[in-house]
């Protein structure tokens, strides 16, 4: 297993946070040996990963480090095309979220009386 550490700041689905990459030594001239297939295995619903490119991105909107600032994000890459049978191996990326200037200062009350 290894770990990618990650900052990132969005509030967009479908945003690209990284990619992960495995590698299989077999031949990949020889059937879906080599054929990797990427899954997440845990940080639903937070976040997805495209089963071919192995790109995480996010999957809800207004993601905001006031709300949650630490994801654990696992990611599974299976050979065989992911098929039964297959061998897997696992990765960790911690993702940090990093603030954006979101929210506007505000007043604890909209009117104040004075008299002098």
């Amino acid at each position: 297993m290894s770990e990618y550490p990650f900052l990132f700041s969005s509030n967009l689905i479908g945003t690209s946070v990284i990619q992960v990459t495995a590698t299989d030594a077999d031949d990949s001239n020889y059937g879906n040996s080599a054929r990797i297939v990427y899954s997440i295995l845990q940080g639903q619903p937070y976040f997805s990963v495209d089963p071919d490119t192995g790109i995480i991105k996010t999957a809800l909107p207004d993601m905001s480090r006031e709300n949650r600032e630490q994801y654990q994000v696992v990611i599974q890459a299976k050979d065989m095309g992911g098929q039964m049978g297959g061998l897997s191996g696992t990765t960790t990326v911690n993702i940090t979220l990093t603030d954006v200037n979101d929210n506007p200062p505000r007043f604890l009350q909209s009117m104040k009386h004075l008299i002098i």
